[in-house]
This record gives structure tokens, sequence and C-alpha cells, in this order.
């Protein structure tokens, strides 16, 4: 079997893909789904499974919110982005999220082909509402359209949610006064105004209604990217009467605002799905095959249990200062690692990336190896870079950044490539130089580039054997490869993310 079909093994770990600047643009990816925004729907492009496997990346369509899509202390979580992850590595390619903040954009820019697969709780259209535009999914989950109204005023919203409850000075409704009796059946709405986000696949729900009681329901829809989480946290204010959400949805937003509460239920049940463009039947029997499979393995039951049942985690998560993708905030570390990251004239997102791949931004983290620290220093590296306590935030980082600019001055030339280099340099944090260097004298002698890390990745993994590791040109003996090329892949996948929310 020649190299090129050995690599094949490990093109996830060691993705030619990923790339990383000294100093991207900040908000590069938002800009630019921001300047696509309303957008005419197209016809789609022709892109369906095959090309996706030979780019290597899927990639997917999604807003931020408690459950698609998020970063908590640092880490990417989801219902849907967990699941898609699932999903993408056993189809053998990366995973790319990009950030769509206006909903009326998700198909448009799928057809376009700026992403493969639509992910943001969607609702396929009954046969009444006629075609969609784009394919859906076996559903993901069932739920129902449940109303959400205001039971008790701000004040008992309860402790965690006064500043989420503070009207801004963007807020475009004013207060209205909220009639004390409770809708308690779908009838009471006849004559009420009940506000949507535009285009909310619930207005037919309530049409419906209208079409069966006495009275008709006066619908409202909001544009300004409005989302159905916004919505909730204007009812909880006060500003706007009643919406509709999906049932287990609003039963998480009624544990976050004490003072609403969820009922009635509007209509029948109905399936929460993905979308795909309609010329990718390869892709969407994939999906369909996998999603019949998973989910009776308990890989859906699980992330459902985590996402929507684990009510104490998601008020956790809703109520923290590192829910990024509202504060921006990453960790209590975000102060540090800016200023030693001017002097590393890094990215400090990179750096924090790199963080979190340590410790998780815990300062008392120890390993089994003996490093310490937020950046795991071990022991010999902390004394050689003045480190006298490594569980100090400050010394920790300091001496940290000093190891990693003594190694951006080691690979400087031997890696003239920016974005290249900083690979080499993450991976001799992790593994030390040596083997690096071992890795590119086995890609240099068995025709491999010594100065590209996908070049020097695979190599570094043959190390883990005994035919390579005793190699004439190996000097530093076997390295467990696996660990630095994940490092490495990790950091820079999570550097993406993180670019998607956080500013620098």
């Amino acid at each position: 079997m020649n190299r090129s079909l050995l690599f094949i093994l490990v093109c996830l770990l060691v993705s030619a893909t990923l790339t990383c600047k000294r100093r991207p643009p900040a908000l590069e990816a938002i800009d630019t789904i921001d300047r696509r925004s309303n957008l005419p729907l197209g016809a789609p492009i022709n892109r369906d499974l095959a090309q996706i496997r030979e780019s290597g990346t899927l990639t997917v369509l999604a807003p931020y919110n408690s459950t698609t899509y998020f970063i908590y202390q640092g880490e990417p979580l989801g219902y849907e982005y967990e699941i898609l992850r699932a999903f993408a590595k056993d189809l053998g390619v990366q995973l790319k999220m990009v950030v769509v903040t206006d909903p009326k954009s998700l198909f448009p820019l799928l057809n376009s082909g700026e992403g493969d697969l639509a992910a943001a709780r969607l609702i396929p259209p009954t046969p009444a509402e006629g075609e969609a535009p784009v394919s859906f999914t076996r559903a993901l989950y069932r739920t129902e359209p449940a109303l959400v109204q205001q039971e008790e005023p701000p004040s008992k919203a309860g402790e965690g949610a006064e500043k989420a409850l503070q009207p801004g000075p963007a807020d475009p409704l004013p207060e209205v006064d909220i009639n004390a009796r409770l809708v308690t059946q779908p009838w009471q709405l006849a004559g009420r105004t009940v506000t949507l986000p535009e285009q909310s696949a619930y207005r037919r729900t309530l049409l419906e209604l209208s079409d069966e009681i006495s009275g008709d329901v006066h619908i409202v829809e909001l544009g300004e990217q409005i989302q159905d989480e916004t919505l909730a946290q204007k009812v909880a204010r006060g500003e706007v009467q009643f919406t509709v959400m999906q049932k287990n949805l609003a039963e998480l937003k009624e544990v976050e605002f004490k003072n609403l509460k969820v009922r009635p239920i509007l209509g029948p049940s109905h399936g929460v799905a993905w979308a795909v463009r309609k010329n990718s039947p390869q892709l969407m029997d994939e999906l369909n095959r996998w999603i019949e499979d998973k989910k009776e393995a308990g890989l859906f039951g699980a992330m459902y249990q985590k996402y929507f049942i684990d009510r104490r985690h998601y008020l956790e998560r809703v109520t923290s200062e590192y829910l990024t993708s509202k504060t921006g905030k990453l960790s209590e570390f975000d102060a540090l690692i800016k200023q030693h990251a001017v002097d590393l004239n890094w990215d400090w997102r990179l750096l924090a990336s790199q963080t979190f791949q340590e410790s998780r931004f815990r300062p008392a983290a120890r390993s089994w190896a003996g490093a310490a620290g937020l950046l795991q220093l071990m022991p010999k590296t902390a004394k050689e870079f003045g480190v006298t306590n490594p569980l100090d935030p400050e010394d920790n980082v300091q001496g940290a950044c000093k190891f990693l600019k003594w190694l951006e001055r080691y690979w400087e030339k031997r890696i003239p490539d920016d974005g290249e280099r900083i690979k080499f340099v993450l991976a001799s944090y992790n593994t030390g130089a040596g083997h690096v260097e071992d890795a590119q004298r086995l890609a240099e002698k068995y025709g491999g580039n010594p100065q590209k890390w996908e070049d020097v990745a695979y190599w570094l993994l043959q190390k883990s054997t005994q035919k390579y590791s005793s190699d004439e040109v190996v000097k530093f003996g076997f390295c467990r490869g696996l660990e630095p090329v994940n490092y490495v892949t990790n950091i820079l996948e999570r550097f993406d993310h993180y670019k998607q929310f956080v500013v620098t």
C-alpha cells in the first residue's frame, strides 16, 4: 500500500483545510454571513456526498442558540452540534460549523453551496403547506407547539434572570399590559395577539386554530433576526403577551424565566429535522440511514437527555458568565491570556484554545506525568523558563508563553510559512521538538515534504510503530504520535469555533 493510500486512514487527524494565521480578522465568519443576509433563493449547486467526502469537510449552517450550537466554558456544545460531529466522524470528514445570524438566509445559503446541511431546530412543512425548497431528513425528535405566556410579573422571574430581563435600548417593543387570566384552552386565544418570529412554522398552526375557534387569533411576525428564545425573553419581560415555541424548548425557558407558563398545547406533535439540498440524494440517504442506526444505538436519546431533559445543567449554562455566544467570554482568565498573547504575536483566541486543551481552564489541573497548571508545564520546563509556582495562573501562563516564544524562534527559519509553523510549534509543545524533527527526517527520506505539517503529521503517527521508530534517521525513538497530531487538530478546530463568537 503506498503512502498516499495509508494517509487516508489518518486524514481526520491532519486535515489540510485547517490553517491558522497569526492575526485573522475579528469575527471573520460572522461578518461573511452577515454580508449575505436576505439572499434570494437560487437553484441548488451540484454537490453531493461524493464531493463532500472528496473535500474532507462537511459544512453545516446553523444559528447559535442554547440547544443547536454554542460555546460554554470554552467548549463547543449543542444537541445538533454533537450529533453532527458524530455523523462527520463516521463519515470520515471534518465538521465545519458556519454561524448564520439571519434565519431567512439558511436555505439560500444552503442552495448556493455555503453549506451542505442546515441545522436549526427545523420543522418540515406539512403537505398542506406545499413543497419546501429543500429536503428534510428523518426526524431527530418529536415535539409539539406550545403557548408561552407570563404567569407572574417580571420581578418573579427568578434569581439569575435579572440581567437578561433588563430592557435594552435596542428593544423595539414597548411594554404591554398582561391579562392576569392565564390561557388554559386553545379557544381562549380568540381575539388575542400572538407574536412569532418571521417565517415561523407555527403561523399555519395559529391560522388553523383560528378556523377551529370562534374568533381570529391575531398574528404579529417580528423580523430583525428575532428567534424563539428572544421572544420567550420578551414574554418574560412583559413586552409581548404570547408566543408559540417547540414544547421541549419552551419548557427550558420556563426553567430559565420562572414567571413563564408553558400551556396549552396548540397542535399535534411534529418532527424536527435537518435540511439538505434537493439534489443531494446520496447525502440524504446516508443521513437517514445513520439517524435510524444511531437512534437504535442510543445516541439520540443520550443527547436529548443532556440538552432537553437535564434542566439543572441547562440553567447553569444560560446563567453562566461563560456562555460565550451571549457574553463573548471564554474563561475567568481571558484578560491574562490576552496580555501574554500580545508578547507571542498570537491571536489570543488561539492561546485560549491551547489553554482549554491543556487544562480546560483549571489552574489546579495536574497530569499523571507531573504537568501542572493552566498550560500544563512539566517541572523541568517550568524551572527552565522561570516559573516558581506552576499552579499560579500568572506564573504559569507567562512561563508557558516564554516556552512558546522559544519554540517560535526555534522553528522560524525551519518553517517559513506562518500557518504551517504554528502547527509545528504546537506539536513541539506537546511532544517535544525532537520527535517532530524525527518525523521531518522520515518525511524527507520517504518522499514527503518536511515543511508541510500534513506530511510530517503522517510520519509522526508512524513513530508509534517499531518499524519506523527504529529507522536509522530517527534519533528520539518511539513516540505516541496520535497524541500530538490530535493536539494540533483539536486546538485549531476549537480556535475556529472561538472565532465565531469571540472578538479579538
